[in-house]
């Protein structure tokens, strides 16, 4: 809500009559600051407070702008306002002419000429006119000596204060020169406090900046040798871990060179037990073959051999591995499958399959 406005003083004018209503519109809108009119209306606090206090007569402009920022009927606000400048000029020009001063006073008899002649141009009641005209003109006559005696008064008056003036033109001046002297002496003398007061500054402003700037250069100092000291330490800690990055990279280089090594060497031997059992399962399987009469079959496994290159490659199949069991029970490995998983190629391109011969053939 707005603040509460001043009360007007209705005193009949028109433009305190339109100015009321207006306010009531704005209460009517909610009472709406004038910080809020401002940004509704696009118009300056100044002109608003003008507006709503009947300062002046408003223009249309500015009326309705604020009447539609009030949600009110602009144009029925636009004819209030055209009918508001011919009644303030007919109710300005009824103040003039009620007014005690020489100007209405002649405007008053002005109008009364005016009626007089347009009564002698009427031809009726000659007698009437005439005593209406002396009337008149007794009462003309009346006003102008008041008038004069006013004029007479206020000319006496005049003249009593002109010189009244003239007599105390002499001391003015006197006390003119003094003030402009003591002016100058007070100037003059400030001028001088304040030079010496800015000397002064200007010295307590040099003492002040030598000693800041010496304090600075303490502290700046201070700071760079501290960064410099923990650059150092810095320095020396990044160099102990690099140093100690490098011991374990090749630290772990070493043991990632051994586990290599240890791994190829496992392999080498895995590979070679694995030749070795292959080698042994197809002697003993041989063996088979030969008590069972395939010999075809035999000759199959010993080309085998010869296609994987381990057929008496290694010394480890030869004495008791190469030697044909003499039981007569056909020795089968305990871990035949693991072992038969080990070939992943087929012994030549041709080769159909395993196929056992039936007992008899």
């Amino acid at each position: 809500m707005g603040r509460k406005m001043k009360d007007l003083e209705d005193d009949g004018s028109p433009l305190v009559l339109f100015t009321i209503k207006l306010r009531k519109l704005r209460e009517d809108a909610g009472n709406p600051t004038l910080e809020q009119l401002k940004a509704k209306s696009g118009y300056e606090q100044p002109r608003l407070s003008e507006l709503f206090n009947a300062k002046k007569i408003p223009t249309e402009d500015i009326v309705r702008d604020v009447v539609t920022a009030l949600d009110g009927d602009a144009d029925q606000w636009l004819e209030r306002l055209e009918r508001l400048r011919a009644d303030e000029q007919k109710f300005r020009a009824a103040v003039d002419l009620s007014a005690e001063s020489p100007a209405a006073q002649i405007t008053r008899l002005q109008e009364e000429n005016k009626r007089l002649r347009e009564l002698l141009e009427r031809p009726a009641t000659v007698v009437a006119q005439a005593v209406t005209a002396q009337e008149l003109a007794n009462q003309r006559i009346q006003a102008a000596l008041k008038l004069e005696h006013r004029a007479r008064d206020l000319l006496s008056k005049a003249q009593e204060e002109y010189q009244l003036l003239h007599e105390r033109i002499p001391e003015i001046e006197t006390q003119a020169a003094a003030i402009v002297a003591d002016g100058a002496n007070t100037a003059f003398h400030l001028e001088l406090q304040g030079r010496t007061r800015h000397s002064q500054i200007v010295d307590e402003a040099h003492r002040r900046a030598g000693a800041i700037m010496k304090t600075a250069e303490r502290e700046a100092r201070d700071m760079l040798q501290r960064a410099e000291d923990r650059a150092k330490e810095h320095r020396a800690n990044s160099y102990a871990s690099i140093n100690k990055v490098l011991k374990n990279v090749d630290r772990l280089r070493a043991e990632a060179e051994q586990d290599r090594h240890q791994a190829s060497a496992r392999c080498a031997s895995l590979e070679m037990r694995a030749k070795i059992e292959i080698e042994r399962l197809v002697r003993q399987a041989q063996q088979q073959l030969e008590r069972v009469g395939s010999l075809a079959q035999a000759q199959d496994l010993e080309l085998l051999l010869l296609d994987f290159n381990i057929s008496g490659s290694h010394t480890s199949t030869r004495g008791r591995h190469a030697r044909r069991s003499s039981s007569g029970v056909p020795v089968l490995p305990a871990k035949a499958q693991s072992a038969a998983d080990l070939i992943v190629q087929p012994p030549r391109p041709d080769w159909k399959g395993w196929a056992l011969p039936q007992q008899g053939q």
